[in-house]
């Protein structure tokens, strides 16, 4: 058992990783008081800002540098093209073009928008497809996933609490790792932005449960503390 747990940690610790955000200079900072999130990753440019209408606009460079994209600025600064979606109503911002979160979070087809009484805007992008597939469990919250692209039951699964993500999850059949079968090049977090992992549970479930009723190890990375996590009701 203590070999299988051990080839667990190590299947997970390959199949994880961190996408940060990319070509932000140290000189750089967030607007006052805004604070704007993709899956938990800040979006930093000091060009970010709320408008008088209440709408909060964002650097486009600023968030296609996390999805590791490109966008083309027209002539006149009019329209922004980014993820093969046409932005219109841009607003330039100390000489670079801001966009409103909205119309960035379609053109990523993003699953939720939200935000909260700090000023905190909360952009949830899995990657496309991904829906929410139970209702809150305690101390995990939602489970979303892509049924349709043949994940279930192997994963990702994506924990999500409060339009907020708090988790990936991978579950592996026991028989799997004793019959020394591989499950390679599994869907993760690829070409979304990810939190750096806090902690890793590794659960065995000797009678499966709804959804993978034969006996395997649910494995979760959490991008939440355990504290954090606990309260989840």
């Amino acid at each position: 058992m203590k070999k299988i747990m051990l080839l667990a940690v190590s299947l997970f610790i390959l199949m994880c990783g961190s996408v940060s955000a990319h070509g932000i200079t140290a000189s750089e900072k967030k607007s006052d008081g805004l604070t704007i999130k993709v899956n938990g990753v800040e979006v930093i440019s000091s060009a970010n800002h709320v408008t008088t209408d209440g709408k909060t606009y964002v650097s486009v460079r600023a968030f296609a540098d996390l999805f590791d994209r490109t966008y083309t600025l027209t002539k006149g600064n009019k329209d922004v093209f980014f993820s093969g979606t046409k932005i219109s109503n841009i607003r330039m911002k100390q000489d670079e073009p801001t966009a409103w979160i909205r119309d960035l979070a379609n053109a990523v087809h993003a699953q939720q928008v939200s935000w909260d009484s700090k000023q905190e805007v909360y952009v949830l992008a899995l990657p496309e497809g991904t829906i929410k597939i139970s209702g809150s469990v305690p101390a995990m919250g939602e489970h979303w996933s892509n049924p349709q692209a043949g994940d279930l039951p192997t994963g990702p699964i994506f924990g999500v609490h409060d339009g907020k993500l708090v988790f990936l999850e991978y579950m592996v059949a026991q028989d799997d790792f004793i019959k020394g079968v591989n499950h390679t090049n599994i869907a993760g977090m690829k070409g979304v932005p990810s939190p750096p992992v806090v902690q890793v549970d590794i659960e065995f479930q000797k009678d499966g449960h709804e959804g993978f009723e034969v006996p395997h190890f649910d494995i979760h990375a959490y991008f939440i503390t355990d504290e954090e996590q606990q309260k989840i009701k």
